[in-house]
């Protein structure tokens, strides 16, 4: 089992009308998913928008480097299902 540390697992998922690659998350990123949402006060939206754009960065290849502002130009349903989708292959076991 060893030969499998530190080993990155991808998945394609839709993404406005197209398809982005998104790292399966590790046991590490979903502690620090919800390290960051137990930060946030869920009752501010600012915040919550902030936990998405961490999700997105953390996940999708190629996001890592997008600012705030450009997060922000993409419609917010296409997000949230996006990283919806990250966090559900987390909860399906990867995949």
């Amino acid at each position: 089992m060893k030969e499998f540390v530190g080993k990155t697992l991808t998945r394609k998922v839709p993404f406005m009308d197209g398809e982005v690659e998104v790292r399966v998350l590790t046991v590490a990123d979903a502690k620090a998913v919800e390290a960051r949402s137990k930060a946030i006060n869920e009752n501010n939206p600012e915040e919550q928008i902030e936990i998405l754009r961490f999700v997105i960065r953390m996940a999708v290849v190629g996001a890592e480097e997008l600012t705030d502002e450009e997060i922000d130009g993409f419609p917010v349903q296409e997000l949230t299902k996006l990283s919806e989708s990250v966090m559900g292959m987390e909860e399906q076991g990867n995949g």
